[in-house]
């Protein structure tokens, strides 16, 4: 017998911070909990991979390149159009999406007041993160401040406002480790997240090193950290995992929820030597999660990242689950009220909080 989720807070304080207020969890609507909008994340950045579309701007004639090493364009990298990702945006509403999950720590090009606009013109409810992801991308010195100081760092964030702006995150997260074992400064950082979510009522989004060990690891050290397991979601997991039920049993038993958050990137990552999951392997595994009981600790998403994955960009765009996935899965006789559970239940019981936990501002 697995745990059971966390208890939600009853309807009248169930609440979740977005980028333009509190919001009742109950509006949040179709709810994706691992996307990134405004992004940089040049420190993966692997020119020798691709040396002639190393220093190029993503265009048609050089898709099928990046396509091929996502990691060797430095302009694939980064994601900073605003009007572009309001298009985005409105295409996911378009879809039937109504809220995003914008699991981006300062570090990898988080931008308060830009999630606000896109918020306010799109239409689409944005939950911004906060923490820090892997080592590289840390403030320098990081591993030498004290847990309590990383701890208020996020607390700050998610109480007072992100980067002195007044808005204020809603999770924490995307928590990043490096490899397996993790280093000790990432590690710190998971145990200051699960110190700012005691007081703070927050979900916890977890990224893990490559392999289907280091998920683990992040687990065992949040939930010894004090974390309350039923607000962390361990991401990528369909990469990490990939059949094996027995690992996302033990994921579910340590009362993580399962992110499988990886949709529409079919690619071969050169630095593993290793191609990713396709859509149908994903699917596979959904459906095997569903019909092993574990429907309530799935939360799918796409993780984009790369500018080639926009719409804009020919890409699959962030209605890629709700237009292409979605059919797939009922074709595979997947239940309305299981699609309602992935999309909309476990999120809003994931990111629902007690208004008592923000302070007011």
């Amino acid at each position: 017998m697995t745990p059971a989720l966390g208890d939600p807070p009853p309807p009248e304080q169930a609440r979740v911070r977005t980028v333009l207020g509190e919001i009742p969890a109950a509006e949040l609507g179709t709810t994706l909990v691992h996307e990134h909008l405004l992004v940089d994340i040049r420190c993966n950045w692997r020119p020798d991979d691709d040396p002639a579309i190393a220093f190029h701007p993503v265009a048609p004639e050089r898709l099928g390149r990046i396509r091929a090493s996502p990691f060797a364009c430095r302009d694939n990298l980064v994601v900073d159009e605003p009007h572009v990702l309001a298009e985005e945006l409105e295409r996911y509403r378009a879809a039937g999406g109504h809220t995003i999950v914008d699991a981006t720590p300062p570090g990898l090009g988080r931008d308060a007041r830009v999630l606000e606009w896109l918020a306010a013109e799109s239409g689409v409810n944005i939950v911004a993160g906060c923490g820090f992801y892997v080592e590289a991308t840390h403030p320098a010195g990081l591993h030498r401040w004290p847990v309590e100081d990383i701890a208020a760092e996020m607390i700050r964030d998610l109480t007072e406002g992100m980067d002195g702006t007044g808005i204020r995150a809603g999770v924490i997260g995307e928590l990043g480790v490096t490899g397996y074992p993790m280093e000790p400064a990432e590690r710190k950082v998971l145990q200051a997240a699960a110190l700012a979510q005691q007081e703070v009522s927050c979900a916890i989004i977890a990224h893990s090193a490559a392999g289907p060990d280091s998920p683990l690891e992040v687990i065992e050290v949040l939930a010894d950290a004090g974390a309350d397991m039923s607000k962390v979601v361990q991401s990528h997991l369909d990469d990490r995992f990939r059949s094996d039920i027995d690992r996302y049993r033990r994921a579910v038993e340590a009362g993580a929820g399962l992110g499988l958050d990886t949709f529409g990137r079919e690619l071969y990552y050169a630095m593993r030597k290793t191609w990713l999951p396709s859509d149908e392997d994903r699917i596979d595994v959904l459906v095997m999660l569903i019909e092993s009981g574990m429907a309530d600790r799935v939360f799918p998403a796409q993780d984009i990242c790369f500018k080639h994955e926009l719409a804009a960009y020919g890409g699959h765009g962030y209605g890629h689950f709700l237009n292409s996935i979605v059919p797939r899965l009922e074709a595979r006789g997947v239940s309305e009220a299981d699609l309602d559970t992935l999309l909309r239940k476990n999120p809003a019981r994931l990111l629902a909080g007690h208004p008592s936990a923000h302070r007011s501002g």
